[in-house]
């Protein structure tokens, strides 16, 4: 397994910075195994029903499959504290692999960047603070697992699973964390394996030669979408 340290010290303002983000490469990266499958749900928003629907639709079973979400488990839809909490059990106890959003980032960073607090205001915090009854302690528990836990990027042979996808032609260990969690490119990204991110909402998932869009919506009243791979089978819950 090759991913990011979520402890590793980070540019606490992105979007105003150049900063190189350089990412931790000292994990080796997960070998494939032809008999395990990949389940990839990614911007579930606080959609809790959509997200328990498609994984019973693809009858997900931790003891043979690979869980990977792609991020942006809350705002905009009415459940996010019980997705923060199932994301948690997923990874905990059925040891899914959890991506970093760049919803969940402007919320970690709420606590202590005053910037990043007005922009999670402009993009959804409300429905998220409803769902936790305003500012808990278990909303503070929950923001603290998450910058724990979550990760940027996660690679195998085959693919790199991010939240929001790749610069094009520039090696993965040199990827700045903003472009991960914010960039919208569809060009072909060249680093030899599939991308398959999110937060793009497209009507279906879209496929850009060595790029695959997974997030269908689910936030907008859109269909939530769970890619298996490598068959490419498509499993959806509106």
């Amino acid at each position: 397994m090759k991913c990011f340290n979520p402890s590793q010290k980070r540019n606490r303002e992105p979007w105003k910075s150049n900063v190189m983000i350089l990412i931790d490469a000292q994990f080796k990266i997960a070998k494939e195994d032809i008999s395990m499958r990949y389940l990839v749900v990614s911007d579930i928003h606080g959609e809790l029903h959509k997200l328990e629907e498609v994984l019973q639709e693809a009858s997900f079973d931790p003891s043979e499959d690979q869980l990977i979400l792609l991020g942006d488990y809350i705002d905009r839809g009415p459940y996010s504290r019980d997705v923060v909490a199932k994301v948690k059990e997923l990874v905990e106890e059925h040891g899914a692999i959890a991506i970093k959003g760049n919803h969940d980032d402007l919320f970690i960073r709420s606590k202590y960047d005053g910037e990043a607090m007005k922009l999670w205001e402009m993009n959804g915090a409300s429905s998220t603070l409803k769902s936790y009854n305003s500012v808990s302690e278990e909303m503070k528990e929950h923001r603290e697992w998450l910058e724990n836990h979550l990760r940027l990027y996660y690679e195998t042979d085959q693919y790199i699973f991010v939240h929001a996808g790749l610069e094009p032609n520039v090696p993965l260990e040199r990827q700045e964390e903003d472009t991960m969690l914010w960039t919208r490119h569809t060009e072909t990204v060249g680093l030899g394996k599939t991308v398959v991110h999110g937060h793009t909402p497209v009507q279906h998932i879209a496929y850009y030669k060595d790029q695959v869009d997974i997030d269908t919506g689910a936030a907008y009243g859109g269909k939530l979408t769970l890619l298996e791979l490598p068959t490419h089978k498509v499993y959806t819950a509106s």
